[in-house]
């Protein structure tokens, strides 16, 4: 089949790469116009030429001579010079925008969606983040017919894979490339074959969710030890935060306590051996951790006055 790849960073790449191998001819990558314009695209194209083709699919495109087109309206003018490159198949992997009528109608057999959570359950653009915060012991990647809703359209195939207790939102998405990697040719010879065949999802069991950024990232002490652990590791880009004399504070690694304590949530309880603060239920060890003003730089350092009994908001 000639095929159509849509997908943006690690993903992506993998797919690209296996399908490198396969039997099947890749006749277009596709980016994300919305997020670069004009000359930001050409400057995206530069540092592609440097970067690593198994972490991004520009890179993987322009070091292998594969068009690059990019998609943000989607009406005629831009869906050109993909309609001349005649895909078969659209498949996409990673890819922020979500795809309207004009673009599903396009290729001969339609578009296949490689989504990294075991669909219907966490629906939308954090599937990595989803099955940690939501402390899933199984998650996988699940192929799928793509309609005009968002995740919902007909299962093709689902790889399963296990997940251990200190599972990062990283550590999930290198699973789940290594899954959609090694499946992809196969599930492309079988539609070749079968045509664009799939099982409908149980709608009334799925999940959503939505983006993590802004205040959804906020560190609230209230809550347990192991939620706060759960939000630090299901987080990584961009990580939670909280606030220390009004300076914003990320956290990349922590360690959560079954301690008994009386304080209230957010207190600073000891400085050493580590800094431990008090949750909700349990107590918090920060490994690891950053203030961003005016560079970034490790927290707390000296001159943060960081003291035994302040409140972190």
């Amino acid at each position: 089949m000639r095929i159509a790849v849509a997908g943006v960073g690690g993903l992506a790449a993998t797919l690209l790469d296996a399908l490198s191998e396969s039997n099947h001819e890749i006749v277009a990558v596709i980016q994300n116009g919305r997020r670069t314009r004009g000359w930001a695209r050409a400057w995206l194209r530069l540092t592609a030429r440097i970067g690593s083709p198994k972490l991004s699919a520009l890179s993987f495109a322009l070091r292998n001579g594969i068009p690059v087109l990019w998609l943000d309206r989607m009406d005629e003018e831009e869906l050109a010079p993909l309609r001349r490159v005649e895909p078969d198949l659209l498949l996409v992997g990673g890819f922020s925008i979500i795809l309207k009528k004009p673009i599903l109608d396009l290729p001969k057999i339609g578009c296949v969606n490689t989504h990294s959570s075991l669909l219907p359950k966490h629906r939308g653009p954090n599937p990595f983040s989803a099955v940690v915060l939501a402390n899933e012991t199984e998650s996988g990647v699940t192929f799928h017919v793509v309609d005009e809703g968002v995740d919902t359209g007909d299962i093709i195939e689902q790889v399963r894979f296990s997940l251990g207790p200190r599972e990062t939102s990283f550590s999930v998405h290198k699973k789940a490339c290594r899954a959609a990697a090694a499946h992809v040719a196969q599930v492309m010879d079988r539609i070749e074959a079968e045509g664009l065949k799939g099982t409908p999802q149980d709608h009334a069991a799925a999940t959503y969710d939505s983006k993590l950024e802004g205040e959804a990232l906020h560190v609230v002490w209230d809550t347990s030890a192991g939620e706060i652990e759960r939000l630090t590791r299901g987080c990584q880009n961009p990580r939670p935060w909280f606030t220390h004399r009004g300076k914003k504070v990320r956290l990349v690694r922590v360690r959560a306590r079954n301690d008994s304590h009386e304080a209230p949530p957010g207190t600073i309880l000891l400085l050493k051996p580590r800094l431990t603060v008090a949750a909700g239920k349990g107590t918090i060890e920060v490994v690891f951790a950053y203030a961003k003003r005016p560079v970034p730089w490790l927290w707390p350092a000296f001159w943060n006055r960081v003291a035994v009994g302040d409140i972190l908001d």
